[in-house]
């Protein structure tokens, strides 16, 4: 009976070292997995003034040395050779010819009176921060750079709960954005930007190829955002200053369009508009499932798409 239960203990303790072993590689394939396919540095949310001052950096002209010009001037010209002498004359001059008598002078002409005109102001220089800022501009996608989120680009941002790890944020972005905006005076008459789907990009491809087919982006490649609404400001901004406002539009995605409310921020800078916002979507308002996987244990309902966009005319 001794042998007998101690073996029946041996083996039950095999099983039950085998099993431990077995829950710890679970966990650390869980781990692992998180790792390398789903942990990452969410980049912020777009910040329009952060945007500008960078802008401003990259495009400031450098200021000549005064001094240098003090000194360029302080330098004595070469002084100018002396004419050489010419040669003597062999022929005898001949004599000056007698002056002719002055013309008499005129008695001087009493003036004339000036005719009433207001007096002449010197032309006051223009401001060189006074905005005028009519007419079309387009998304250019040539300024600054999408490894720092400087340059122009559109994505999104959903809360996920990970296995063993907690809440964290989803963000993918593109920088394959084109469109346009109308500006005639303090008024936004018209403004329309489209996004590639294809080529938004997290800090995983394993999470881009399942948000690829939530959105069934080989359908569906584009999504789509228009001005439904003008939006008019009190005034235009001085360069670098930033104004905001709630945009209303249509948001297309997925083969469904939807209004929505846009949170805008906005600014110019050397002859840039720079465009800054964020609005909410809920997925199942455009029939989209948000993306599944193991290690996923839940998503949000409601998706933040985030923009900024470098405007030029």
């Amino acid at each position: 009976m001794t042998r007998e239960g101690g073996r029946g203990w041996s083996r039950r303790r095999k099983i039950l070292t085998i099993a431990a072993a077995g829950v710890v590689a679970v966990v650390v394939a869980i781990v692992l997995v998180w790792m390398l396919v789903w942990r990452g540095d969410a980049p912020p949310p777009p910040s329009v003034l952060e945007r500008s001052e960078s802008l401003t950096a990259t495009t400031q002209v450098p200021v000549p040395d005064p001094l240098a010009d003090d000194q360029v001037a302080s330098v004595p010209p070469p002084a100018p050779a002396e004419p050489s002498a010419p040669p003597p004359d062999p022929l005898p001059a001949a004599p000056a010819p007698p002056p002719e008598p002055e013309p008499p002078v005129p008695p001087p002409r009493e003036p004339e009176p000036a005719a009433s005109a207001e007096p002449a102001t010197a032309a006051e220089p223009a401001d060189p921060t006074a905005a005028n800022l009519d007419g079309v501009w387009s998304v250019n996608t040539t300024l600054g750079s999408f490894e720092d989120y400087t340059s122009s680009w559109a994505g999104y941002r959903v809360g996920e709960e990970l296995s063993g790890i907690g809440t964290t944020d989803a963000v993918g972005r593109t920088q394959a954005v084109s469109g346009s905006l109308e500006i005639a005076g303090t008024t936004v008459t018209a403004a329309e930007v489209e996004v590639d789907l294809t080529t938004v990009v997290s800090d995983r491809p394993q999470r881009d190829g399942l948000v690829r087919r939530s959105l069934d982006t080989e359908q569906f490649p584009f999504a789509r955002f228009e001005l439904v609404e003008p939006v008019t400001f009190e005034s235009l901004p001085a360069a670098g200053e930033s104004v905001t406002a709630t945009v209303v539009g249509a948001f297309e995605i997925h083969g469904a369009s939807r209004p929505v409310e846009l949170s805008l921020e906005a600014t110019w800078i050397e002859g840039v508009v720079i465009v800054g916002g964020t609005f909410e979507i809920r997925f199942e308002d455009y029939g989209i499932v948000p993306p599944r996987a193991p290690v996923v244990l839940s998503v949000e309902d409601v998706g933040t798409i985030e923009l900024l966009l470098n405007f030029t005319r």
